[in-house]
């Protein structure tokens, strides 16, 4: 699957849907986590960089050096309801491509979900191969 520029990983499987994602190392102000790919769910539904759950933002220490609160972006749920996202810088490499992103990493109180947004892929070309179930980021 890799090789002549290309990276392809497998989409996620959750209940009986299948998402596209990519692996991503994530590095945060205490430690990357894990120091192997993270399997990161692709949402262009999210229009910021990268989403993680509550619980990974802090074991990762970005609450530790976030940008002030007048930089913090407001979300909203599917319902109309408004809510403030804590934001903080990071990078994010692709291991099996040699890529290196600066960009933003969100949480918000009460999220348990982790995934790559517009701001993100906008970056890369990206393939969705929907028949074969892979997401490819191609040189």
């Amino acid at each position: 699957m890799e090789g002549g520029g290309k990276a392809c990983w497998p989409y996620l499987k959750s209940d009986s849907f299948e998402f596209p994602a990519l692996g991503l190392l994530i590095k945060g102000p205490l430690k990357t986590l894990p120091l192997k790919e993270s399997m990161i769910r692709i949402d262009t539904g999210y229009d910021g960089f990268l989403l993680l759950s509550e619980e990974k933002y802090r074991r990762m220490g970005f609450h530790l050096s976030e940008l002030p609160r007048k930089y913090w972006p407001e979300g909203e749920t599917v319902a109309g309801e408004i809510f403030r996202l804590r934001r903080a810088l990071t990078i994010i490499q692709i291991p099996k491509l040699d890529v290196r992103l600066e960009g933003y990493v969100d949480t918000f109180h009460g999220n348990v979900e982790d995934l790559a947004g517009l701001k993100l892929i906008e970056n890369l070309k990206l393939l969705l191969d929907g028949p074969s179930l892979l997401a490819c980021i191609i040189r």
